[in-house]
Formats: structure tokens, sequence, C-alpha cells
């Protein structure tokens, strides 16, 4: 392929906007294409130049489309990534990958068989902040992580009661729809698979289900708990992660995170290899008590105020992977074994906390079942 790979766009919604406006310029690859249910918003927002369809097939075919990236409702996501890839075409997905197992896992064998690249647009994996925390975890510089804690307070302000959000048949539900960014942060951090899940929920007296929560155990090394909430107006939205680590604490603010703070008392070598990550922003005192001289205390803070610029070039991150993965073989930071992986945790705390609201089982049974598309 030596022209720039062709981007097909599916779904012309805000998110789909976004993501055309993100895109603009990207090296190596360009929008040709939009499709909506509704043509005229595809042609809304469509790009000059670029093609513009009613229905899935018609942008499957048009040769011109390498890359047919799925910003639809969550339960459409695998049944349109494994069509895709069974036509030989790259996927981009928005999260989830799917909001069944059987759906994600048909995708994931679709693109095998056909050979083309499957990504999952988990963007606070490509967020410098993220990238940076994760580091620290690796590196071992404060100890061993013991506590990944999730709080997260967002708006529903723009969630009328009739959206898709609100119907689990079709989000999945908020463990699924929103709650695989975070489980898979855990993932990341720990190293592993998880040990054991647990979920719990709250709903609105319309039954509207508003606040979930889960419990998620790395065997005896690592405890991860979330807590999401959709019923905040947009001025008292507030997402905080906070990372307990033998010697110290890190704490990320922030959905699309803006700032990173991390303290703690370690050894003066451990401290030199949190100097190479985090250079002059690394303060250090030494610690007089220390019996040996050598500890030191250190704390450090790193900012990114442009959240919407961090949002947006974090999109453009993950597609840029993607190219370099389909031309050159590169490896994806968030390969399809994550997304199956993040999306089992999630339906695990999504199951359980059905079980225990007393709701009808077969549920649960439903997580795991196909389903069908006419997009």
């Amino acid at each position: 392929m030596n022209r720039a790979a062709g981007i097909g766009l599916v779904g012309a919604g805000r998110f789909g906007a976004f993501c055309i406006d993100a895109f603009d310029d990207l090296p190596g690859a360009r929008v040709v294409a939009v499709m909506d249910p509704a043509k005229a918003r595809a042609e809304a927002i469509a790009p000059p130049g670029a093609a513009t369809y009613d229905n899935l097939g018609a942008l499957i075919d048009d040769h011109a489309v390498d890359i047919v990236h799925i910003c639809t409702p969550p339960y459409l996501h695998g049944p349109i990534a494994r069509r895709s890839a069974a036509r030989g075409k790259h996927v981009f997905v928005e999260k989830p990958l799917a909001t069944t197992l059987y759906d994600a896992q048909a995708a994931v064998d679709a693109a095998r068989r056909s050979g083309v690249q499957l990504s999952i647009d988990y963007v606070l994996r490509h967020h410098p902040l993220h990238q940076l925390a994760i580091a620290v975890t690796r590196s071992a510089a404060l100890g061993g992580l013991q506590h990944f804690a999730l709080e997260n307070f967002a708006s529903s302000e723009n969630l009328p009661p009739h959206h898709w959000f609100w119907d689990p048949t079709l989000s999945g539900g908020i463990h699924v729809e929103h709650g695989v960014h975070f489980f898979d942060l855990a993932i990341a951090h720990a190293g592993r698979d998880p040990d054991a899940v647990s979920g719990g929920s709250q709903a609105r007296s319309d039954g509207r289900v508003d606040r979930v929560s889960a419990l998620v155990r790395f065997g005896d090394t690592l405890t991860a708990t979330f807590y999401h909430s959709f019923n905040r107006t947009a001025a008292s939205e507030r997402t905080t992660i906070r990372l307990a680590f033998e010697r110290g604490h890190a704490t990320i603010d922030g959905w699309i995170p803006t700032r990173l703070h991390i303290e703690g008392t370690i050894s003066a070598d451990a401290a030199s290899s949190l100097h190479a990550l985090f250079g002059d922003e690394l303060h250090t005192a030494r610690r007089p008590s220390a019996r040996d001289g050598r500890r030191v205390r250190i704390a450090a803070t790193i900012k990114r105020p442009d959240r919407q610029g961090e949002y947006r070039l974090a999109i453009r991150a993950g597609m840029s992977e993607l190219v370099g993965a389909i031309r050159h073989g590169r490896p994806l930071t968030v390969t399809p074994d994550d997304a199956v992986r993040s999306l089992e945790t999630a339906l695990r705390a999504s199951d359980a906390s059905v079980h225990r609201s007393g709701a009808d089982p077969s549920a649960r049974a439903a997580r795991r079942s196909p389903r069908t598309s006419s997009t």
C-alpha cells in the first residue's frame, strides 16, 4: 500500500465527527468514506471528497476503504467488526470490542483468518500520563502495586431516558460500555489476568442503572476497586485513579487525565530510575531518619491541562499505531486479546451485579450469546 490508508467511518454521531476532526492531516491515513443509516448525517460530517453511504455493505465494498472505523452503539461493534474483517478490511473499533464474548471472539477470529489488523480505541492507553503511570508500576521503584482504585463521577445531562446508553442490550451496561477502559488499565498495571471478579449495581426509581461497582483481585498481590456513577451535572464530574504501592502513592486526575502526582520514600537507586522517567520534574529530599542514609523522599507532578487536545492526540495515536501495524508489522499497544480480556472482566462484574440484584439469571447467559445486526 503506497497511498495513504483509506478510513471508512461507520456511525456519524458526535463522536464520529470528533474522530474525523482528529484524523485531519493524519500522516499515512485519511477519511475516504462515511456511513450512517441516515445518509444526511454522514453527508453533514464527511470531509471534502469522501464518499457517503447509508448501508455497511456499500462502504465495505468501496475499494478506497482499507480500515473500517466503528463508531456505532456498542451492540453493533462486534458484528460490524466481524463482517468487515471477513471482507479483508482492517478494523479500528471504539470500546468495547463487543457486548458479548461470542461476538468479540468471532471478530478476532475473522481478523486472524483474513490476515488483517484489529485494534480497539482504548484512548487511555495512548495518553502520556497513563503511559507514564504504567511505566512507574513496571519500574517497581515504589515497590509493588497493591491497590488500584477508580472513582468515576460522570454526568448524565446528555443521556435522556430513551438514550441507548441506558439499555444494556444496546450498550452492554456501564461495566461494559464505560468500565472496559479502566479494567484494561488495571490489567495493564497488573501484567496478568484477574483471578476473581465481583460487582454490584444501583438503579434510579425508574429502573435505569446509573451506579455500578466492581472488585477485581489479582492473586494476593493486587486488589482493584471501581466505582462508576452517571448521575452528576457536568460541573460536578470528577474521575480519580489512586495507585497504592508498597513505598508510595500515585494519583491520576481526570477521565482524560490532566494531572499525575507521585510521592514516596524510596532508595536512592530507585529514585534514579524514576528520574529517568520524570526528569527535572522529580524532586527528592534526603530522609533524615533513614538509618542507612540512603532513603529519600520523592515527589513529582506532571500536568497535561489541554484535555480535549490530549483526547484528540490519543485517538490519532491509536489510528497511527494501526497504520504502522498494517504497513510495517509494528506491535499494537492494545491487542485483540487485550480487548477480549477486559471485556470478559467487565462481563463478569456485570453478571455478578445482575445476580445480586435478583434479576432474571437468563440475562447473564444472554451476555455470551451472539447478537445479529441488519446494518
